[in-house]
């Protein structure tokens, strides 16, 4: 036992009760934004509102309220794990950066012009597509916003780490002008460092090493399943596909033999609870329940796991992993309702697990 994650242990079990039960984002369905930007100025997003409300009005304040506070929440799971424990959290908290790096070049590629405040990567919409919640700094993303193009950004990432991992696909992209396999050598470059950081300090990380190993899963079955819809040929899909999954390779290419969509989620039901979100695409041919189901049915799998691992970093991603929902839950609600979504709609995407 460390007795340095005791001390963590007891910042987070007081920052864990700020969380809002998902019964009080259910609650939020019935509202209007206005409603709900009220009873969020009455809980631990106040600040975040108050700092926010003469800028944006909604659905961006809340949006941007929901972003802030998962920066903020960031930050405290930074500060809590014992040094010797540290580089897991740093690994895993350059998700973010991955993501903001994907959607500076996706914004170059686009010829879309992007910009940042204090707390947040927008759109030029003034639309929040990113958090400054990992390694990297405000002004290390100013730097990759100033480049011209997607090779100044990808020659400019030399510096932070990341650069030898995007500019090895550059001369593909000069010749036919497709970034997605640098966006996908980012997501292997993420994982990679995660699973090498993911060592056991204490003996009991090992639910956390399962819980990630089965996160890739759900993110190859997601390729797999948009592939099947779209009937691509599984060689096509491959370098799509992430190691470190607790199914390899040759499984995936199994289970991609099914015949249709619906046969080869038959074969993740022991994994995952897809029923509703089965039923939602034979009705409408949309996918996107389907990545909400797998989500919810992880979360509800090791989150009880993580919890009881109070002196461990267990918990500490525990409260990471919460924090995350609720910051999802929130979006989904704001831009459902933004949209025009029935309640029952948005409920349906919600991310459950208490």
């Amino acid at each position: 036992m460390d007795s340095t994650y005791s001390g963590a242990y007891g910042r987070l079990k007081v920052a864990r009760t700020e969380l809002l039960s998902f019964s009080t984002i259910r609650g939020f369905l019935s509202m209007g934004l206005d409603e709900i930007t009220r009873v969020l100025s009455s809980t631990v997003y106040k600040e975040d509102i108050n700092a926010l409300y003469t800028l944006y009005k909604n659905p961006e304040l809340l949006e941007m309220a929901a972003n802030r506070r998962l920066s903020a929440r960031n930050r405290l799971s930074l500060f809590a794990p014992p040094p010797a424990a540290a580089d897991m959290l740093k690994a895993y908290m350059s998700k973010w950066d991955v993501e903001n790096i994907k959607a500076i070049l996706s914004s170059k590629y686009l010829g879309y012009s992007m910009k940042q405040t204090e707390t947040f990567l927008l759109s030029f919409r003034d639309v929040p597509v990113g958090i400054f919640g990992g390694n990297m700094t405000r002004e290390d993303f100013n730097v990759l916003l100033n480049q011209q193009g997607v090779e100044g950004v990808a020659e400019a990432l030399t510096r932070y780490g990341y650069g030898s991992t995007v500019l090895q696909y550059i001369e593909n992209y000069r010749k036919d002008g497709d970034i997605a396999p640098m966006l996908q050598a980012l997501d292997r470059y993420y994982y990679t460092r995660l699973f090498s950081s993911l060592r056991f300090y204490l003996g009991s990380e090992g639910p956390l090493v399962r819980y990630f190993k089965e996160e890739v899963d759900m993110k190859n079955f997601k390729i797999l399943l948009s592939g099947k819809d779209a009937s691509i040929p599984f060689e096509k899909l491959r370098d799509s596909l992430l190691p470190f999954g607790t199914v390899i390779l040759d499984g995936l290419q199994s289970l991609y033999s099914a015949d249709s969509v619906s046969d080869m989620v038959s074969k993740l039901t022991e994994r995952f609870d897809l029923g509703r979100a089965l039923e939602r695409y034979r009705e409408t041919g949309e996918l996107g329940l389907f990545e909400q189901s797998m989500r919810s049915s992880l979360l509800s799998r090791y989150l009880g796991i993580l919890d009881a691992q109070s002196l461990s970093s267990g918990a500490i991603f525990s409260y990471i992993f919460r924090a995350e929902r609720e910051r999802d839950n929130i979006r989904t609600v704001v831009t459902g309702k933004a949209y025009g979504l029935p309640p029952e709609r948005i409920e349906e995407l919600l991310v459950g697990a208490e």
